[in-house]
């Protein structure tokens, strides 16, 4: 029986350290049936011309170059719609795959229908014995667990089960499913684009999972800002602005105030302590990000409200009551509160 047809998708943004290790490793993958569309973030390093020249003979790659810099969330569809077959998956450029990686995703999405979303067991490049993340997991506020961040694997993640969010950095998706919940919102630009499609995913009725037998090797932060101011306000920001904006989107309205109003009312303290305390730069730093974000959404809050209706009209089959549980972390010590 033939394999179904894969899109992988690797977004790349100046990842020439990372690019020929990653495609490298790729293209040896052990499956029949599957394409590389390569979307190229308007690189200044060369990196596009790089992998053109080591791989581009490979029938399985495509190259697409964007104009700009067009973010994590809004590259990746434009990859989905170059994408063909029954499945795309989403990659990072600074992975490096196991051989079988691929064929163990697609096993478990074909036993499994009402599965639309599954993760791969993503593992430290440089400290393969420790895991980076093994599923993602929300609280009622939105703040995001990475299960198993820098944690040992001993075995103790080895079933396939449910997450709530994948990581973004290796996970497949269902095509027929993505038609009916839709590609990441562009808006999100980076951070928390996976968690409001997965959130979405469950409202549909359909299921997110863990598959800890797709072993995949991730470097993690390369797209991140080196400079430690600008990494401090870009990771602030972002993540407080998409978070708040990711509540409006996929709460029922009852438990919207019930679960945002508390967090805001928390980081509105947390702002004005960071304020008073400013002789600290990280602390004015942090106070300006989460202002900058809370403020956005207000400004943007009628184009994000038709989002939410489009949500909760069109995506909805499932309420508040049965998707909630499926947030809380399972079988996992989350000491870490890392984004997944």
């Amino acid at each position: 029986m033939r394999e179904p047809l894969v899109s992988v998708i690797v977004v790349n943004y100046n990842g020439k350290t990372f690019l020929n290790r990653c495609l490298g490793s790729l293209l040896k993958t052990e499956y029949s049936s599957f394409i590389v569309i390569l979307v190229d973030n308007g690189s200044s390093d060369g990196s596009p011309d790089l992998a053109n020249d080591e791989f581009g003979h490979d029938p399985k790659l495509k190259i697409v170059k964007n104009a700009a810099n067009l973010g994590f969330a809004e590259a990746n569809n434009i990859g989905m719609r170059h994408a063909k077959g029954k499945y795309v998956v989403l990659l990072n450029n600074d992975t490096i795959v196991d051989k079988k990686w691929l064929s163990e995703l697609t096993k478990v999405m074909e036993n499994d229908i009402s599965i639309a979303a599954a993760q791969s067991k993503l593992l430290l490049m440089d400290r393969p014995m420790l895991y980076d993340c093994a599923g993602g997991f929300l609280d009622h506020s939105g703040g995001t667990y990475a299960r198993g961040h820098f944690t040992r694997d001993t075995g103790q993640y080895e079933k396939t089960e449910e997450i709530f969010t994948c990581k973004g950095a290796a996970m497949i998706l269902r095509r027929d499913a993505l038609r009916k919940v839709g590609l990441f919102d562009s808006t999100y630009f980076f951070y928390y684009e996976e968690t409001d499609l997965c959130w979405r995913i469950w409202l549909a009725g359909y299921k997110v999972v863990f598959v800890p037998t797709s072993v995949i090797y991730h470097k993690g932060g390369a797209s991140v800002p080196k400079e430690p101011s600008q990494q401090i306000f870009f990771q602030v920001y972002l993540l407080n602005r998409n978070r708040i904006m990711t509540l409006l989107k996929n709460y029922e309205i009852r438990n919207l105030f019930a679960y945002l109003t508390p967090w805001l009312l928390l980081e509105a303290r947390i702002i004005m302590s960071a304020g008073l305390r400013g002789y600290r730069r990280s602390n004015m730093l942090y106070s300006l990000a989460s202002s900058k974000a809370i403020l956005w959404n207000l400004r943007n809050l009628r184009s994000i409200w038709k989002k939410r209706l489009y949500v909760q009209r069109i995506v909805r089959k499932l309420p508040d009551s049965e998707v909630i549980p499926k947030m809380a972390v399972k079988s996992a010590n989350y000491e870490s509160k890392n984004h997944c």
